[in-house]
């Protein structure tokens, strides 16, 4: 059980500021069990069937209610490793609120779509399944050690419709001569929303840290949107809920590019907040309300952000 009384005074501040009467109900969300979630892989079998055949195993799973294909495992979890359907790629594992990102991009079959940092592949498989394995992704991570992992999911996933590509996201609009209609940048960041059950992401933000990751986080976001199709659609998105890698990095792409507009991001069976307007001593857009904050006791999953942008 969590103790609140052991969490540091800076931590406790700053979510406090951050979730307002919502503090309490956060806290307490953060004492429950971890939870576990699947997609089922229908590029390899159907839903219904995938669905049918984990309630053939004991296993008790419910449908998320903003993704069918996401669900979570009630009972049984430790079955689905061990079984020849997951042997064979029908299911994947994949946090609840990381499903959210691809269903903002809303990819379609005939897309050209980069995902800029995609390693280890959750989310570019799920693109992969959510194309029917049809149109083109460019899945690009600049570490070599998690290219492996990232060629290996889309492997097993049966994801035939990816190229992979080594580099580092910050340089490709001059390495890329294309135009993406798609485009993810699911940033590395503090993972400060994965707070469940990891005692070490309880602790004051490290401001030096941040202001790296910060530098970072925008750098790929501008790199992303030099290579957008006009009218196209970029989703950026972090499993951290600190201002200084959401709001200030979205920011800092407004300021820069007068054609980037944030557009309302309603997905069905979601629970979120806006994204923040102000904070500390800084103001944003008032398009920012069009961000989501997945905060964990939302929809019982992590914590994220996500900002779906278009070009004009």
């Amino acid at each position: 059980m969590l103790d609140i009384h052991s969490l540091p005074k800076a931590f406790l501040e700053r979510f406090s500021s951050l979730l307002g009467d919502e503090f309490d109900q956060f806290i307490s969300n953060l004492t429950l069990p971890s939870q576990h979630f699947v997609r089922v892989n229908t590029l390899k079998i159907p839903l219904k069937d995938g669905q049918d055949s984990l309630a053939e195993m004991n296993i008790e799973a419910q449908p998320l209610p903003y993704y069918p294909a996401g669900l979570r495992i009630k009972k049984g979890h430790d079955l689905i490793p061990k079984s020849v359907e997951y042997a064979l790629g029908y299911y994947y594992f994949q946090e609840g609120a990381s499903m959210v990102p691809p269903i903002s991009l809303a990819p379609e079959p005939n897309h050209l779509v980069l995902d800029m940092c995609a390693a280890p592949g959750s989310k570019t498989t799920q693109i992969a399944q959510m194309m029917g394995n049809q149109g083109v992704i460019i899945a690009n991570d600049r570490t070599y050690r998690r290219i492996t992992s990232l060629g290996h999911n889309l492997q097993f996933c049966g994801a035939i419709n990816t190229v992979v590509l080594h580099e580092d996201g910050r340089q490709l609009p001059q390495r890329l001569s294309l135009e993406f209609d798609r485009i993810l940048v699911d940033a590395p960041c503090s993972a400060s929303g994965h707070l469940r059950g990891k005692s070490p992401q309880f602790e004051a933000p490290n401001p030096k840290r941040l202001l790296g990751l910060q530098a970072l986080q925008k750098g790929l976001l501008k790199s992303g949107f030099r290579l957008l199709k006009p009218r196209g659609r970029l989703v950026y998105s972090t499993c951290s809920l600190h201002p200084e890698e959401n709001e200030d990095v979205i920011q800092h792409l407004l300021n820069h590019f007068p054609e980037a507009r944030l557009v309302p991001n309603n997905i069905s069976g979601l629970v979120s907040h806006s994204g923040l307007t102000a904070w500390e001593n800084n103001q944003y857009d008032d398009m920012m309300r069009h961000c989501l904050r997945v905060y964990p006791h939302d929809n019982d999953t992590d914590g994220f952000f996500i900002a779906t942008i278009r070009r004009s």
